[in-house]
């Protein structure tokens, strides 16, 4: 009976570890997927000598051409690309910056991001697991972050 009692209680300690990992791994997938697709859509668009405008819309993250138009969604799509499962856009994530998630428009930079201003894009799962990219003054690209549960901090990957 202490044999079955001492493989249970090391069987919960394991799972829970394990739900852990996982969710960590899915925050940073998640970061990771935000961080190469902002910098993908900044380059195509500074190729092309134009300007993109990224947003998060629900669990997707869009890069468009605004054509005059201000609210995310409604230019002309170019490309996007489906977060993991479960991780969607919060209303907030408190993070350093502006908060880029309700769309940036890049502007015609020569050698630099396109983006002037600091800022980030952030999505989170049920668990308070997030995942970002954040963009600072002080640099031209983006950089993954993930914040695991409520109750941590921000860190960069």
């Amino acid at each position: 009976m202490v044999v079955v009692i001492i493989i249970g209680i090391l069987s919960t300690l394991a799972y829970s570890s394990l739900v852990e990992l996982i969710s960590t791994n899915r925050a940073k997938e998640v970061a990771q997927t935000i961080r190469t697709f902002t910098e993908r859509a900044l380059m195509d668009a500074k190729r092309q000598n134009n300007i993109v405008r990224i947003c998060i819309t629900g669990d997707v993250i869009i890069a468009e051409d605004p054509n005059g138009t201000t609210e995310c969604g409604k230019g002309k799509r170019i490309s996007s690309e489906a977060l993991n499962k479960g991780f969607s856009y919060p209303p907030n994530v408190p993070l350093n910056g502006e908060n880029f998630n309700t769309g940036i428009t890049s502007t015609i930079r020569i050698g630099l991001s396109g983006i002037a201003i600091e800022g980030y894009f952030a999505v989170c799962d049920s668990r308070g697991y997030c995942g970002g990219a954040v963009k600072s003054l002080t640099e031209n690209s983006f950089k993954a972050q993930i914040k695991r549960g409520n109750n941590t901090d921000w860190r960069a990957l």
